[in-house]
């Protein structure tokens, strides 16, 4: 008969009491985990965007499947508010074309649908190609994504910033403006048979004009593809457009963060995959021309060019069907269960080889720990930067070693996935690999704004010493300019750092002229 508590040493029953509570506890936390309903943000862009509207969908669709996850979709001005809101773990998911540039804890999910550069002109402004735009008034919505693209149609064609008038405005405002001939051009980046285009080329005189050359631009932007707008896409009768317009389209991502944990993203990529009818049923019916899209929701290319790694958590949904090792070894005892059993029957002496099996298993587990360590030691080398550069040369540097700590990444989160490493090695390297890339990104935000102070003293160097041509003069201030605008499309500053060069700029140039 085994003791009762009361027959115990008061020793033995005060750690019999404290395991007691522990258990209680630890059931306790486990039923309060399972109960416990996470909550994500997810930036989408403009209400009346398909982005925004695909995504409350997405949403709706998420919570149905999996009641312990909350998604609270917010309005924004567009991709690159979204990227920063991501990057800045103020957001848990986004959707952002994959033409403006992420930060560095930005992963993809998915690719949602493909988004068009779409240029409507008034049809009485004398504009027949992108060539014809310049010096004219133009219209961008502000902190988007159109800005990036709209600046790389403009490179390509030989034109700077300071070759239009752009202006920065709502769509509303935009209405205004276009309506009002204030303005000669609008550029939107939009899926086909947007309503916001449709209202535009319907009832504002709009024009759609062709942009070709995708081919080219790609050479540079391989996000960036050949894409057509139907005739009669946006009006039957007459046709609008008229005939077949060239185009160029750009892939709409939807993101997360390094800081989103495997589980949680594995199962938001099943649902997209695997709930998409349901996603389409959830969109409005006043809505309905969107519910195709999800049609073309699928995995993100590693050949797209984005540069924005896939997480793991994705990763492990869409190769679930590969194989791993402990399903392969359990197929192979299965397939091979009469030769174990013959095996079984031999002399122990015959059994020698089955134990040099079992320690070739055993030289594999210390194989992957030092797999892991060889990853760790790969991250940490990318923090050996060499400071004593020029600006410029010194992100030239930081981005070689982004680049570099991101295919690292990547290869562990492969081997992650083949099992080569084990999941308690990887958080260790992650740890390793989020302490480099945040070290880096300080390095390369100082780097940004020495090239900033770089190129207004520069001004000051012309305000100080102006040569006595006036014309000199413009031209010396000309060639700044375009120098900031090439660190601009390159990424070598942020529009926050173009901002504040420009009041430089205009500042400098007033008091020149007025001298």
């Amino acid at each position: 008969m085994s003791p009762s508590p009361r027959s115990l040493p008061p020793l033995s029953r005060i750690l019999l009491i404290l395991c007691l509570i522990a258990a209680l506890f630890s059931i306790a936390w486990v039923v309060f985990s399972g109960n416990q309903v996470r909550e994500l943000t997810l930036a989408a862009g403009d209400p009346e965007g398909e982005s925004y509207i695909l995504s409350q969908a997405i949403a709706h669709v998420i919570t149905a499947n999996n009641p312990k996850l909350h998604v609270t979709v917010i309005a924004t001005s567009g991709s690159d508010e979204n990227l920063k809101l991501l990057e800045s773990h103020k957001v848990d998911l986004a959707t952002a074309q994959a033409d403006v540039p992420a930060g560095a804890s930005a992963r993809a999910i998915a690719v949602l649908y493909r988004d068009l550069f779409q240029l409507v002109v008034r049809q009485d402004a004398g504009v027949h190609q992108f060539t014809d735009l310049a010096n004219r008034p133009i219209l961008l919505q502000p902190n988007s994504g159109e800005y990036y693209s709209f600046m790389e149609l403009a490179t390509h064609y030989g034109f700077n910033l300071s070759s239009f008038q752009l202006n920065f405005v709502s769509n509303q405002q935009a209405d205004e403006l276009f309506r009002q001939r204030k303005a000669d051009a609008l550029f939107r980046v939009r899926t086909l048979n947007n309503e916001y285009i449709t209202q535009v080329v319907q009832q504002a005189q709009g024009q759609l004009l062709p942009l070709e050359q995708a081919e080219a631009l790609r050479v540079h932007h391989p996000t960036l593809e050949p894409a057509v707008i139907p005739k009669g896409v946006y009006q039957g009768n007459p046709a609008i457009p008229l005939t077949n317009l060239p185009t160029i389209a750009v892939p709409r991502l939807f993101l997360t963060s390094t800081r989103l944990d495997n589980a949680t993203v594995r199962e938001i990529t099943q649902i997209l995959g695997e709930h998409r009818r349901e996603i389409a049923n959830a969109i409005p019916d006043k809505h309905a021309e969107i519910r195709p899209l999800v049609t073309n929701f699928k995995r993100p290319s590693p050949t797209a060019g984005t540069g924005i790694p896939q997480h793991p958590g994705a990763i492990a949904y869409y190769e679930r069907d590969r194989p791993t090792l402990f399903s392969s070894v359990t197929s192979f005892l299965i397939k091979n269960a009469g030769l174990f059993i013959a095996i079984s029957t031999l002399p122990a002496g015959s059994l020698i080889g089955l134990w040099e099996w079992w320690q070739r298993l055993k030289q594999r587990a210390d194989e992957r720990k030092i797999l892991a360590d060889q990853y760790v030691q790969a991250a940490i080398q990318n923090m050996d930067i060499e400071t004593n550069l020029h600006p410029q040369l010194l992100q030239k540097q930081l981005r070689e070693k982004q680049n570099a700590l991101e295919q690292v990444f990547n290869q562990a989160a492969d081997d992650l996935v083949r099992e080569n490493i084990s999941q308690e090695s990887f958080r260790t390297f992650n740890e390793a690999y989020k302490t480099t890339r945040e070290v880096l990104e300080r390095c390369m935000a100082l780097a940004s704004e020495e090239l900033l102070d770089h190129y207004i003293k520069q001004l000051v160097d012309v305000l100080q010493s102006p040569p006595e041509n006036s014309v000199i003069t413009q031209e010396k201030l000309n060639d700044i300019l375009k120098q900031v605008e090439t660190s601009l499309i390159d990424k070598e500053i942020s529009q926050e750092s173009f901002r504040t060069f420009i009041e430089a700029y205009k500042t400098t140039r007033d008091i020149l002229q007025n001298s």
